[in-house]
């Protein structure tokens, strides 16, 4: 099993060459290799590890893997300059995904990639630790004593997924990987991680093909959030603007039907937010201005909505309001601000209210 630390593997990647080792392998001839060792072993030690290496492919050759797993993995612990070491990491690799243990497979190519990214194609080595991170996402069960499936492990598929990120940043597994988390967190109803997840997304990667996708999911995700009209609408005006943020950067989208839709019906929450609001103050303290003010924002967020038509005719009443009780509606810039006097008692008056405990 491959549980080597990464940061003593870091520490010993100085001393690796820059170029990775051409190897061949043939049953007759065993491992050859078409760079000189630079790794500082003596020889009777570079034959030493090639014999191992010999004789490990051999056990594989004929699947005693038990045999090949002993043979590669001290290769890799006694001599990890050596330029059979990540050959060995790759054909441990080889093994657990045969036996089906994509965790020590995936240890395996962590490893590789990481400590000897030269190694092969580091793209492709990427590629296989993100095939595992999926199988362990979305099928990928151990069994229980050997026999029974257990449970998926999503917080392993996660770490995976995590691990690839931080390897290979600017590889396309990379946007890929946080798709992945979100979706993992979304389905366990962890709305603040999948945020989290998606907002990386698309900060690090605005260019990637998946970005139209978390701008939509990202905007779906607060909307969901929004518990109705009287409740806190931060996450509402979230919605809005990622929504907004979409329509401006991707209006080519196929999805930017779903993104219309989802923008009148968050900013329809938002002016009916505005309305009840509005009708607080309009019939519980008949303050008609502050009222008027809240009317007319839920017309401007959403103008064309069944809401909007309610802030109109809720607008029109208040005008009745005030001419039975001739009360001329004053422009705002004509209104004079209250004086700091008149401030200070009205505190006052606030004050009073709660030492005696009324509210």
């Amino acid at each position: 099993m491959i549980r080597h630390s990464i940061v003593t593997f870091a520490l010993l990647f100085s001393a690796l060459g820059a170029g990775a080792a051409n190897l061949t392998w043939d049953p007759t001839n065993g491992y050859q290799s078409d760079e000189v060792e630079l790794s500082g072993l003596l020889p009777q030690e570079i034959q030493r590890v090639l014999d191992w290496m010999n004789a490990g492919r051999k056990a594989e050759e004929n699947k005693n893997y038990r045999k090949a797993l002993r043979k590669y993995k001290r290769v890799n612990k006694k001599h990890p300059k050596s330029q059979y070491s990540p050959e060995s990491l790759y054909r441990t690799s080889q093994i657990r995904l045969k036996q089906n243990k994509i965790d020590h497979a995936f240890d395996a190519f962590e490893l590789i990639a990481y400590v000897y990214p030269s190694y092969g194609s580091f793209n492709d080595t990427i590629g296989e630790m993100y095939k595992i991170a999926v199988r362990r996402q979305e099928s990928y069960r151990q069994k229980i004593f050997g026999v029974f499936p257990g449970f998926l492990n999503n917080d392993r598929a996660v770490r995976y997924f995590e691990r690839l990120v931080s390897i290979a940043p600017y590889s396309d597994y990379a946007p890929l990987s946080l798709m992945n988390i979100a979706q993992i967190w979304s389905k366990r109803k962890n709305d603040t991680m999948a945020i989290y997840s998606l907002d990386r997304l698309i900060t690090h990667y605005p260019k990637s093909f998946l970005t139209p996708d978390a701008y939509i999911q990202l905007a779906s995700t607060h909307a969901n959030l929004v518990e109705g009209p009287y409740y806190d609408q931060s996450s509402t005006e979230d919605a809005i603007t990622f929504f907004e943020d979409f329509l401006i950067q991707f209006p080519s989208n196929n999805r930017v039907d779903e993104a219309e839709k989802g923008l009148f019906e968050t900013q329809d929450i938002m002016a009916l937010s505005k309305v009840k609001i509005g009708d607080f103050y309009f019939h519980k303290r008949s303050d008609f201005h502050a009222a008027r003010v809240l009317y007319n924002e839920a017309i401007t967020i959403a103008p064309k909505s069944g809401t909007a038509e309610i802030a109109r005719k809720k607008l029109k009443m208040i005008e009745v309001k005030e001419e039975k009780l001739g009360i001329e509606n004053e422009p705002e810039s004509e209104r004079e601000a209250p004086t700091v006097e008149e401030m200070e008692k009205k505190a006052e008056k606030r004050a009073k209210r709660k030492v005696l405990g009324l509210f």
